[in-house]
């Protein structure tokens, strides 16, 4: 057999791999990784939170598939919603900018209702049991760990402790700034 006929042979087995992978994935005991907007769409499964607070100005999320809990950050709160039971099974941690961060904001000139407040920007996980969030506090960034518990059935939810650390480099100072994170080399 010549170079050109094991060439083609090789590109025709490849051909044939490929088209043999994409008949599995179309199988539908594998799970999809993505669904377009019409899918979902009719699907119906559509679930809105508003929290007991009203509005969430949410900030960013974290998909936990291993606990089934998306977490939600937004003004003063993180949300651990429960993927089965979105708006039933949450549970929030308040976090609030301290009074101090909150006047020295308004010093600066910043506006108190859309930019004196701690607006959580990152959220990752840190290990199976805890969370690292990081929020502006009002314009002095901070990151506290929040206890998630080790199993989804735990069902802990709660800041380790009220010590935040200096946040500066983690997260932006102001809200409207967009973000992008990585937690490397816990």
């Amino acid at each position: 057999m010549t170079l050109a006929g094991i060439t083609v042979a090789s590109l025709l087995l490849l051909y044939v791999l490929t088209l043999q992978h994409f008949r599995c994935s179309e199988n539908p005991r594998h799970p999809r990784l993505r669904l377009s907007h019409k899918e979902l769409w009719e699907l119906n499964r559509s679930t809105v939170f508003h929290g007991p607070r009203g509005f969430l100005d949410l900030q960013t999320v974290f998909l936990d598939e291993y606990q089934d809990r998306l977490f939600v950050g937004g003004r003063d709160l993180v949300y651990s919603l429960s993927l089965d039971h979105i708006a039933k099974d949450y549970q929030e941690v308040y976090w609030p900018a301290t009074k101090s961060q909150i006047e020295e904001c308004r010093i600066k000139g910043k506006d108190l209702m859309s930019e004196c407040a701690n607006f959580i920007r990152v959220l990752h996980s840190y290990n199976r049991s805890h969370l690292l969030a990081c929020g502006t506090g009002a314009f002095d960034p901070g990151c506290a760990f929040i206890r998630v518990g080790r199993w989804a059935e735990n069902r802990i939810f709660k800041m380790e402790s009220q010590q935040v650390e200096f946040g500066r480099n983690n997260c932006p100072f102001d809200p409207s700034k967009s973000c992008a994170s990585t937690l490397v080399g816990k």
